[in-house]
Order: C-alpha cells, then sequence, then structure tokens
C-alpha cells in the first residue's frame, strides 16, 4: 500500500446530506455476509446499513424467515431494495462464489493458532485496497448468539475485531455490521494503487485444500486422531502466509496431481502382478 494518498473528490450528489459524497466504485466488489442471523429485525438493519454506506450486496446464509415479517421490512427503512434483492443461500460456500478476499469479523479472543485479529480500521484499509480493479472481498459475520466457528474463521485470509473500552457488552449484530461498513466507506474515499495480486477464489482454495488432503491420506499421511479438519486449518495457516494466485494453484495442482497419477499407475502394476 502506498504510503502517501491523496483523497477522492467528493462530488455533491444532493443537497440533503450535511456532507454529500459521491460512492467509489469499489464498494460494488465488497460482499456483506451473515451467516445464519435469527433475528429478522437485524436482517433489515443491516440491509439499511448496506446501503447506507454505499454498498450492495448482501447474501444470508440459512436465515431465519424474514420475508414475512413486518419487522424486518419496518428495520429495512429506506432500504427495502436490498432486502428484495438479497441474496439467500442454504450453505456458506454458495455465499462465497466468486469471493477473492475473505474477512472474518470476531469480538472473542480466539485460538492462538489462528491469525490474530486486527482493528477494523486497519481491516477495511485491506478492503479499500483490495475490491480495487474489481477484486471481490468479502466481510463474513457470524450468528448474534455464537459469532463465527474456529472453522469459519480459519477459512479467512484475515479476522478483524472492533476495539472496545469494556469487555462488556459487546455490539450487536447490526451495529458490528455498522462499524465495519463505515470504516470500509471512509478508506474507499482514499485513492489506493491496484493490487498486484490477483487473489485466487476462496472457494478454489477450499478446493485445493481437500485435493491436498486426498493425496496426503493416499500416501499414507494420518493426522493425529485421524482430524482431517483440524490438519486442514494448518494447512490453511501455512498456505495463507503467502497469498495465492489462480497461477499459483495451477502450479501445486500441477505437482500434487502428477504425484497422484504416478501412485495411481504404480498401485495398478501391483494388482496387475499378483
Amino acid at each position: 500500500m502506498s504510503t502517501t494518498t491523496q483523497k477522492k473528490t467528493i462530488q455533491p450528489t444532493g443537497n440533503f446530506r450535511a456532507i454529500p459524497v459521491s460512492v467509489p466504485d469499489n464498494l460494488a466488489n465488497i460482499r456483506v455476509i451473515l451467516f445464519e442471523p435469527r433475528e429478522p429485525g437485524n436482517i433489515g438493519s443491516v440491509a439499511r446499513v448496506v446501503k447506507g454506506m454505499g454498498l450492495s450486496q448482501l447474501y444470508l446464509v440459512n436465515p431465519v424467515p424474514f420475508q414475512e415479517i413486518d419487522e424486518a421490512w419496518y428495520m429495512a427503512h429506506g432500504a427495502q431494495d436490498i432486502l428484495e434483492n438479497c441474496h439467500v443461500v442454504p450453505e456458506l460456500k454458495d455465499a462465497l462464489d466468486g469471493i477473492q478476499y475473505l474477512v472474518g469479523t470476531t469480538h472473542r479472543r480466539r485460538d492462538v493458532r489462528l491469525p490474530q485479529p486486527v482493528p477494523a480500521r486497519e481491516a477495511a484499509q485491506t478492503i479499500a485496497t483490495i475490491s480495487q480493479d474489481k477484486q471481490q472481498v468479502a466481510l463474513l459475520f457470524g450468528r448474534e448468539d455464537f459469532g463465527l466457528s474456529t472453522d469459519q474463521i480459519s477459512l479467512c485470509q484475515l479476522t478483524a475485531s472492533v476495539p472496545m473500552a469494556t469487555k462488556n457488552p459487546s455490539l450487536n449484530l447490526a451495529q458490528a455490521v455498522q462499524v465495519f461498513a463505515y470504516e470500509v466507506f471512509v478508506a474507499s474515499l482514499e485513492e489506493y494503487p491496484p493490487s498486484e495480486i490477483d487473489y485466487a477464489e476462496v472457494n478454489a482454495l477450499e478446493e485445493f485444500y481437500e485435493r491436498v488432503t486426498r493425496l496426503l491420506d493416499k500416501v499414507g499421511v494420518t493426522p493425529y486422531n485421524r482430524e482431517w479438519e483440524t490438519y486442514l486449518k494448518s494447512l490453511r495457516r501455512v498456505f495463507s502466509r503467502a497469498p495465492l494466485e489462480e497461477r499459483d494453484i495451477a502450479t501445486l495442482d500441477m505437482i500434487f496431481s502428477t504425484t497422484s497419477r504416478y501412485i495411481d499407475r504404480l498401485e495398478k502394476k501391483l494388482e496387475d502382478s499378483t
């Protein structure tokens, strides 16, 4: 990231705001994902936040029924179009389709084996930078009662949190989305050079990790207690230290797929000789 930044030109969009601003183009490349939201009112409130901060993509993973709940539409005041056009999907991987950089949010201290959270403002600068030039970035928020699981956090390239003066109370879901969305909006008003990294899609990374674990299983690598999910977290941590592009995955896939085919040929020779 350049150490010297220059603010974008702020163009008036009407006389109804004390500080009228234009909507930065990169905000179209940022997605807000709510995982299993439990309160229709929160869903409506988040839709209002999304529109107010210049965002447009809202994905809901396995939410409670909200379409026929008045509270959801009342809380989405002025942003009913966001609620009408939000994407409701059954699984997280569906919400991650096309996403190249995933930022998970948390208010809890996490396993030391996971990357430590950065402040929301720092995360917003990263999001604003990567989302230039049409790279797709997502902000992931967990359930109101549990937040994100360790498995979900391990999917993320970056984890972020809102610094607070006291341990309790924590922010509710809509408040947390508001803080992050505002920080992303403000950060996006600055000028950033396009990212030099063409990030691979998150789902493509997960498919790659699964191919690696299948190969390791084939050659007899056995994690402790055969806990492949735990081992998968370690693989993600190792590869996340250097951002992977599509061409990187292709290069590594050539190595692993060639090895896998070689093992298959050896096994066939053994079968034919017996």
